[in-house]
């Protein structure tokens, strides 16, 4: 989650909250209907800010798994790749170096046959 959207339901949060007690405490009710009415809005906000954040841990979870699998397999391809060059290259280095003896070999033969 990026920050400014981290801070934007945190805004949320706090304004939803600031909005609910300014509207308890400005209704026109008894102490005794005004306490439990707070408890039972405090209940409530209580159980889907846990609902929420729950929420929030498992869409963090799959999209951290998500990307762990991703990354596991590009690095895997990568890693195939690289080990495909490297024999490519350690043939060529191979066929260069036998190609380089038999021009000494040659070398050598023209020289003490001449």
């Amino acid at each position: 989650m990026s920050d400014s959207s981290g801070r934007f339901f945190e805004g949320l949060l706090v304004g939803g909250i600031m909005g609910f007690l300014f509207g308890m405490l400005s209704a026109p009710k008894s102490g005794a209907d005004l306490r439990r009415q707070l408890a039972d809005g405090s209940e409530d906000l209580y159980k889907t800010a846990s609902d929420s954040i729950g929420d929030i841990k498992k869409k963090g979870g799959a999209a951290i798994n998500d990307v762990q699998q991703r990354s596991g397999d590009v690095i895997k391809k990568a890693s195939e790749g690289l080990a495909g060059t490297k024999e490519t290259i350690s043939n060529k280095i191979q066929e260069l170096a036998g190609q380089s003896t038999q021009v000494l070999v040659d070398d050598v033969e023209s020289m003490t046959s001449g």
